[in-house]
């Protein structure tokens, strides 16, 4: 009896050390929630590409005096629709942008304020020229950039986002494995500007029998990780450059959510005009993952 007596613990040792390396399932969801979740994707995406396509053009804006209008020999040139050939300059300072109009030619901002001598425009409201907006924003450590949209851009006329179909193959449960301490990563943007960003740790998740990793990126405080990802959908069935997703937060050694139904685009995918940081090297999966939103093939955005 002894001896059966231990054969059947040892049975227990070896069946409970077999469950215990078998992966955690995601924990299930309340599907109604879940697909209001995946509507609001699909609408933030929209939102996201009809900004996108609006963009008519994007300059980076250097110290002293930068003229503007619709001569295509001007640094800045702007749809001739829009404003005369010479219509005046922008003069930074620092982080301090004014435009000063040339003679006879009356500016508007998108409040119906008009500027006919010199207004700063790092304060109030953008410029309005027709249907063309003009935003002034900075980018650290010392650079400005001007970006200008079309509100009547004809690409805003059929906006339309795609994306797989939600399977939950692709809903997997990810362990957070932090660092001792976070990182501060080099992160590129589509700009050619490089940022320092916070690292946390990686997740690290299984799919189709193989282990996978991807780098987090998190502020203290966020409840949301950031994670930019690549795979071998990119430049086919979606966008050529990369795909985000913004699991929750979790403390070292325990399980978040990967859900790459919920995969979405930057604005770099809907156009050149966009900046957006660019995903770490090791994040590249070598698999297929079809799953999130697709690329549309009419946009022409950021390409490596």
């Amino acid at each position: 009896m002894a001896i059966r007596s231990s054969l059947f613990l040892l049975c227990i040792v070896v069946a409970s050390g077999c469950t215990g390396d078998k992966w955690p399932e995601p924990p299930p969801v309340d599907q109604a929630k879940y697909r209001n979740e995946y509507a609001e994707l699909t609408k933030e995406q929209q939102e996201t590409a009809a900004y996108a396509l609006s963009l008519v053009g994007a300059w980076q804006l250097p110290e002293g005096d930068t003229p503007f209008g619709s001569d295509p020999g001007l640094p800045i040139v702007l749809p001739a629709k829009a404003i005369a050939p010479h219509a005046g300059l922008f003069r930074r300072a620092g982080n301090s942008v004014s435009v000063i109009p040339d003679h006879g030619v009356r500016l508007t901002r998108e409040d119906g304020t008009v500027i006919t001598t010199s207004a700063r425009l790092d304060e109030g409201p953008p410029l309005v020229l027709g249907s063309i907006h003009l935003e002034f924003f900075p980018v650290p450590p010392a650079m400005m950039f001007l970006d200008g949209r079309d509100t009547d851009a004809p690409a805003l006329k059929n906006v339309h986002v795609d994306a797989f179909p939600i399977d939950p193959r692709w809903r997997v449960a990810a362990r957070f494995d932090a660092y001792d301490s976070p990182k501060t990563v080099k992160i590129a943007t589509t700009r050619g500007t490089v940022n320092d960003t916070r690292a946390v740790g990686q997740l690290v998740f299984r799919l189709s029998g193989q282990e996978f990793r991807l780098t987090a990126l998190g502020e203290p405080g966020s409840n949301e990780f950031f994670v930019m990802f690549k795979d071998d959908t990119n430049g086919s069935t979606t966008f050529s450059g990369y795909r985000m997703l913004s699991p929750k937060a979790v403390a070292s050694g325990e399980w978040t959510v990967l859900d790459f139904n919920l995969a979405r685009n930057p604005p770099c995918a809907y156009s050149k005009f966009t900046i957006c940081p660019l995903p770490p090297k090791e994040n590249r999966l070598a698999l297929a993952v079809e799953a999130g939103v697709k690329r549309d093939p009419m946009a022409r955005g950021y390409s490596e």
